[in-house]
């Protein structure tokens, strides 16, 4: 029987385990039994403290979108409480715009962290289950509804949908450069991200944002 003294460090074990395990091997194919081993810790923690595979793996969801709530959280809500007029306004949304953009490409692309959770984020968008309702109302919506709001504003025109095509491409500008790192890294001849090649990678999404919010769309 699983003792609850124990209760922190078997929860963080299995919790740190199950995001390799289920983003290396997908729900279907990870197994408690992996996880258990993955985390040392007795399978029984398992049902005992999430009620089995699917509650664990709803944790883990969680706790993925709050932490990238977490790295860009302080932002989407400045970007939500302000109203951005004339010129000035125009030029607070490409700082604000440049700065959420900056964040996300050092979490998704340049951290362990982001590498381990794009596994299973990318999973999600290839075979989305019950859990990516948390996934896109916790943190891809606001994202992209902050991205629009940026882009309306530093473009002066307001288009939402159009606006909301440009934020998806954006965001799949920062994407790429960790579903298609080993590509890039390839291609480019990289070493694998390192400070030098994140800010290149930085240099150029910025430049490309600032292009498109310039643009008048066709």
């Amino acid at each position: 029987m699983v003792k609850k003294k124990n209760a922190p460090d078997t929860k963080d074990r299995l919790l740190d385990a199950a995001i390799d395990v289920f983003g290396r091997h997908g729900f279907d194919s990870a197994t408690t039994r992996m996880i258990a081993k993955a985390g040392n810790v007795n399978i029984a923690a398992i049902p005992y403290y999430f009620g089995g595979k699917g509650g664990l793996y709803q944790t883990v969801i969680d706790h993925i979108v709050d932490q990238i709530k977490k790295e860009a959280g302080e932002l989407l809500e400045q970007i939500d409480e302000t109203t951005f007029t004339n010129d000035s306004g125009r030029q607070q949304a490409r700082e604000l715009m440049q700065a959420i953009l900056e964040r996300f490409i050092h979490f998704i692309a340049g951290s362990e962290q982001g590498q381990r959770f794009s596994r299973i984020l990318l999973r999600e968008q290839m075979f989305p289950s019950s859990a990516y309702d948390t996934i896109f109302e916790g943190f891809l919506k606001p994202v992209l509804d902050a991205l629009s709001t940026l882009i309306m504003a530093t473009s002066g025109k307001s288009d939402p949908r159009q606006a909301t095509f440009k934020a998806m491409t954006l965001m799949g500008q920062v994407l790429i450069f960790r579903v298609a790192r080993e590509t890039i890294v390839r291609g480019l001849d990289l070493e694998g991200y390192s400070p030098e090649e994140l800010e290149e990678i930085r240099a150029v999404i910025v430049g490309n944002a600032l292009a498109i919010t310039s643009t008048p769309s066709q």
